[in-house]
């Protein structure tokens, strides 16, 4: 089916609008009764500013025509809500997860624990918890432990008034996840739709807008209940993610919490992350949710085909980009059905992958296995990826600058090489590189070294921006 392309149903500008007005002017009233048309005259005057009040109108009408559909809409709540009538949920940041090194300057006679939940920060203030114990056992001089970017926060998101479908805005924006909702004690279960519950449902929906706003909604008493009237409504949620959080080695260094000995003993602790933190990435971009809602639709809740594996896979938080590459030979053999994902991360910077951990691609494979056929096997694996460097020359015309050319081309090949929409295993065509170059506006001619031929990468692997270097030379 051919893609949308973005509408224009009115061609008239202000110029044109202004020219018909005055010659149908002419037409009606004659050239005596009207003919107040030269530019220092007030009859002119209101006859542009019609003009310009019509020609802004048409553009709102030309707007709200492409917004009416996903491929062509432009406004980010607009793809928001086209992807939620398609069933489709926006993958929302991830925070970066370090392997975090514990350690002590010298052995002790007890056990010290560092409690999971214990805060720990980056010189810049980034702030990682800590996700499970790490308990140093007496005479030992170290132990791990995992840290996820993000900070978890409990507040009183507000009191019930009794009244159906309540909502309530949590005050921090950005978050990653809602922990739980408690009312009298009682903890509440968040649901995708009210559509199965009852009036005695414990539950609630949550939602995020194009401003990671979440908005925290209630049952109506029917389909889910209401909570009762004068109840606080208390909420633990975490807020982080993003790329920000994948920081180098050694940077996680700061402990705020003090540990203490199996005998309530301060002990002083050293942290560290000895590896770079990885998994964090930024929410899905409004093409890359263009690529997929529909894909999702058409999938059904279901994994039958490699286009349903590769739906699946990409969407699944802190998936970069997937593959999947059936085994062709165990189905002629007759046995099961081995599917091989190969997945990549994001990486430390914008446009950027890299490996993903082992406990990413544990949960992944755990998030297939719940869609996938009875006879198939799921192998996830370890991506490549291969860096292009883009270099050659620039001829550009008189009158333009050569930073803006410069500029403009590094923006250029960084949406052509956009991890969002080029998939694994795709090819990069040497021409298509000339004709984003070409169409510049103030670019005359342009001659490329490097890519100097079409790059054909394995199926496995991924074509990403590397260095850009052009010289420029002027008309």
């Amino acid at each position: 089916m051919a893609r949308l392309k973005r509408f224009q149903y009115v061609t008239k500008d202000q110029n044109s609008i202004l020219q018909d007005t005055i010659a149908r002017l002419k037409q009606i009233y004659g050239e005596n009764t009207w003919n107040d048309f030269e530019e220092d005259n007030v009859g002119r005057m209101l006859i542009e500013a019609f003009a310009y009040d019509s020609d802004l109108l048409l553009y709102y009408l030309d707007r709200q025509a492409n917004e009416a559909f996903l491929t062509t809409a432009t406004e980010r709540q607009n793809i928001l809500n086209h992807s939620k009538m398609l069933g489709y949920t926006p993958k929302n940041s991830t925070p970066a997860q370090a392997e975090i090194l514990v350690s002590l300057e010298k052995t002790q006679d007890y056990d010290i624990t560092l409690p999971a939940g214990t805060l720990l920060y980056t010189q810049q203030g980034l702030r990682f918890e800590t996700q499970t114990d790490a308990v140093i056992i007496a005479g030992e001089l170290s132990s791990t432990t995992t840290a996820l970017e993000g900070e978890t926060f409990t507040e009183v998101l507000g009191v019930s008034n009794g009244e159906a479908w309540q909502n309530f805005y949590i005050s921090r924006s950005g978050v990653l996840n809602i922990v739980d909702v408690t009312i009298n004690d009682h903890t509440w279960e968040l649901v995708e739709s009210f559509a199965e519950e009852d009036s005695a449902s414990e539950v609630f929906t949550a939602e995020s807008d194009a401003w990671r706003r979440v908005e925290i909604l209630f049952g109506d008493g029917n389909t889910g209940k209401i909570p009762e009237a004068d109840e606080r409504i208390y909420i633990t949620y975490r807020v982080g993610g993003g790329i920000v959080g994948n920081v180098a080695p050694n940077t996680i260094t700061q402990l705020r919490d003090v540990a203490t000995d199996s005998q309530g003993n301060t002990i002083h602790l050293n942290v560290t992350n000895p590896d770079w933190a990885s998994g964090g990435s930024e929410p899905e971009s409004n093409e890359s949710i263009k690529l997929w809602a529909p894909r999702y639709y058409e999938a059904q809740e279901r994994c039958v085909t490699k286009q349903d594996y590769d739906t699946f896979a990409n969407r699944y938080d802190g998936i970069a980009k997937a593959q999947t590459i059936m085994d062709e030979e165990a189905l002629k053999n007759g046995e099961a059905n081995i599917v091989h994902v190969y997945v990549l991360t994001y990486g430390d910077s914008d446009n950027t992958v890299a490996l993903a951990n082992e406990t990413l691609k544990y949960n992944l494979k755990t998030y297939l296995n719940k869609y996938k056929m009875l006879t198939d096997w799921i192998e996830v694996h370890d991506g490549k990826f291969s860096n292009v460097d883009f270099v050659g020359a620039l001829t550009i015309a008189k009158g333009f600058s050569s930073d803006s050319i410069l500029a403009k081309v590094r923006e250029v090949l960084n949406t052509f090489m956009s991890i969002d929409t080029r998939d694994m295993g795709e090819a990069l065509r040497i021409s298509d590189v000339y004709s984003v170059i070409d169409n510049i506006e103030g670019v005359s001619f342009v001659e490329l070294t490097n890519p100097s031929e079409t790059i054909t990468p394995d199926s496995d692997e991924l074509l990403v921006l590397g260095n850009i270097n052009f010289s420029v030379n002027v008309t």
